[in-house]
């Protein structure tokens, strides 16, 4: 099995294609986004490495609703066929933010799952973990020994995903962090965002073990007051995602907001 990442500069955001066996996947896709205008430079650069490849793609995969990109889920399934996958609770999301954001219907994703969930892949099984915090309907997927993890987990020094959107729980990210603490220690941790200096590298995968031992918000050792305590102050201290009011309303209904 073959990871290989991309790395949309812009929003800090990771890509990621697996393969296997001659198959592919896609893990959070990223349109790119300017002034209202949306365009397909990176996702089409991610969609030229599959064919240059020879691979079949067969699934996307959302980690959560984004906040701070729009989403190629849809783009790449109208291209390719390859089918969308999402959490069921992104009909909570949905609830939670449809006032908010005068939303009418929920984007139709070709499946919705759960922690039961196991998506057969090439040779291999993506396991679905639940890991509810940055918001309800995050999840993270389990390829033997690779995890992508979304937002639920940022590079160790800069600690976890914040927990202050609707729906979200500094408590409930704990445990689902402490979930994947759980897991082998060999496992590699796939991070869905870095911010790199310019002209340097992002960090796109770390050991877990690493994570136990280094995350400056919770390592093994941290407890659930100490890292609600923490997180819940350095949320007061987050501004709101700059396109927010795009990448949420897009993400949920693959429409651009006064776009019925």
């Amino acid at each position: 099995m073959k990871v290989q990442p991309f790395f949309h500069v812009e929003t800090g955001s990771l890509t990621y294609v697996v393969s296997d066996s001659g198959f592919a996947l896609i893990v959070d896709p990223v349109l790119d986004y300017k002034d209202g205008n949306i365009t397909y430079t990176h996702v089409d650069s991610v969609l030229d490495y599959i064919k240059r490849k020879g691979l079949d793609l067969r699934f996307v995969l959302e980690t959560h609703i984004h906040a701070d990109h729009l989403s190629a889920s849809q783009y790449i399934k109208n291209v390719t066929g390859a089918k969308t996958v999402i959490s069921e609770k992104i009909k909570e999301v949905f609830s939670q933010w449809k006032t908010k954001l005068n939303l009418k219907n929920v984007a139709n994703f070709d499946f919705f799952v759960d922690g039961h969930s196991k998506i057969p892949f090439g040779s291999k099984v993506i396991e679905v973990i639940e890991t509810p915090g940055h918001t309800p309907a995050c999840i993270t997927y389990k390829i033997d020994n690779h995890a992508f993890v979304g937002d639920t987990l940022f590079a160790p020094d800069k600690g976890t995903s914040r927990a202050d959107f609707p729906g979200g729980s500094a408590t409930a990210l704990f445990h689902s962090i402490k979930k994947l603490y759980q897991l082998p220690r060999e496992t590699y941790v796939y991070l869905c965002h870095d911010y790199p200096p310019l002209g340097t590298a992002p960090t796109t995968r770390v050991k877990l073990d690493w994570q136990k031992r280094r995350n400056v918000m919770l390592s093994q050792n941290t407890s659930l007051s100490e890292y609600v305590f923490t997180r819940d102050r350095r949320d007061k201290s987050l501004k709101e995602p700059r396109l927010l009011n795009v990448a949420i309303p897009f993400n949920l209904t693959f429409r651009l907001p006064g776009n019925s």
